[in-house]
């Protein structure tokens, strides 16, 4: 079978004039939310890569590997139904991939990550959210280039259609937290669906200029993911659990709304300080009623 041609250009893509550290490179990109990899794509042909394949399955990435040859590998972390270390394991046993330098894109970066990606010479981390100029300037240093420079705007467009459907979202979240009594059966399966849910909305605010909401909705992340870790002692915090999530999520829907872009400034960091004081005491008491193994 003939392999795909490279991903046709899209709104937004025409690289800088004079941005051309990447010139003459083919980047692989894998990622499975398409905000993220339409922004990721927009930066690497703002500094001049004109071939960038990209797909959100990591079995088709190692397809797209043994016909392309790419220079480069970008790959998110946390996917399905190929994670990205399970990817990255297996694109180290092709024999065009033995070699293939690879940035690892990731919202969280735990240390046993960290160990696997050292054995499997992971070229550098990118976290999430993630800046255009941080992007390239390590897609550029990784394969020897010269850091490009690139507009500080050059995510505008898709931050403007991006803030059209976040009120949207934000509000569907609320209705899902809502949903989520602190009498239900279904209320852990709830809660990991949020999870799932503010994983990718962190990462998408924060790249697309919204650093607040991605800032509040890192917190109600990571304190869902520690009620998950320990549901025994989450399911006596019920109602406080679902007490934050109302406050954090209304908080995220009033930006959204507003559109309010950075940090929201004085009245930003109020809400910002109020969410993770809420979510420290919570913390606080999950330690407290299921402290870590010795």
């Amino acid at each position: 079978m003939a392999p795909p041609p490279p991903a046709a250009a899209q709104p937004g893509d025409n690289p800088v004039e004079g941005a051309t550290s990447l010139a003459n490179t083919t980047v692989l990109l894998l990622e499975d939310d398409p905000t993220m990899r339409a922004a990721v794509r927009t930066m690497l042909r703002a500094a001049g890569c004109q071939e960038v394949l990209q797909t959100s399955n990591g079995h088709e990435a190692l397809k797209l590997v043994g016909w392309h040859h790419p220079d480069l590998v970008l790959c998110d972390c946390q996917m399905v139904p190929m994670d990205g270390m399970t990817f990255l394991r297996e694109l180290r046993r092709l024999p065009h991939g033995a070699e293939v330098p690879v940035l690892m894109l990731t919202a969280n970066q735990s240390a046993e990550d960290a160990w696997e990606a050292r054995r499997l010479k992971v070229a550098g981390w990118l976290v999430k959210p993630v800046a255009p100029q941080n992007v390239v300037a390590q897609a550029a240093a990784t394969l020897g280039r010269l850091p490009p420079r690139v507009p500080e705007n050059i995510l505008e467009q898709l931050t403007a259609s991006y803030e059209l459907k976040l009120p949207e979202e934000v509000a569907a979240l609320l209705e899902l937290a809502s949903g989520a009594q602190p009498s239900a059966a279904a209320f852990p399966t709830r809660l990991a669906e949020l999870h799932g849910k503010l994983h990718i909305l962190k990462g998408q605010a924060g790249t697309l200029g919204y650093q607040l909401l991605g800032q509040v909705a890192a917190h109600l992340h990571d304190m869902l993911a520690q009620a998950l870790r320990h549901p025994e002692a989450a399911e006596a915090e019920r109602v406080e659990l679902r007490r934050l999530l109302r406050v954090g999520l209304a908080g995220m829907k009033l930006v959204a709304e507003r559109r309010l872009r950075g940090g929201g400034g004085v009245a930003g960091a109020r809400m910002l300080q109020q969410v993770a004081d809420f979510t420290l005491a919570l913390q606080a008491r999950l330690s407290t009623a299921h402290p870590p193994a010795a």
